[in-house]
């Protein structure tokens, strides 16, 4: 599964290209940080088909807190790709270390349904 940084994430949005975060893990974890996104766990992504069809030909980002290879990111790309997503990739070094540490806890990830006035 190819990776994308916070960095190249800033940069498409800025350009205005919509993208689609979403938090993977499951819903208990939420609590204990919420960097922003959609939040589907894993899991249930083909049960959220109808909302997130919208979005197939979207940059979309799957997000886990594990810097990279986490299971969870791994079925969800799987989930994605079977409901047509072309362009699915995983948050290099994962939410806390990949984002947070990164760009700080008040920038959220995107959800490109704001972009796209969904």
């Amino acid at each position: 599964m190819k990776t994308i940084d916070c960095n190249e994430i800033q940069r498409l949005l800025q350009a205005g290209h919509p993208v689609l975060c979403i938090d993977v893990r499951e819903a208990y974890r939420h609590a204990s940080l919420d960097a922003g996104g959609w939040k589907i766990p894993y899991n249930e992504i083909e049960r959220h088909a109808e909302r997130l069809l919208p979005f197939r030909d979207c940059l979309t980002v799957v997000c886990c807190l594990r810097p990279l290879g986490s299971q969870r990111t791994a079925v969800a790309f799987r989930a994605l790709r079977k409901l047509g997503f072309t362009d699915v990739r995983e948050l290099k070094n994962g939410l806390y270390q990949g984002w947070i540490l990164k760009v700080g806890r008040k920038v959220k990830l995107p959800v490109a349904a704001q972009m796209l006035e969904v």
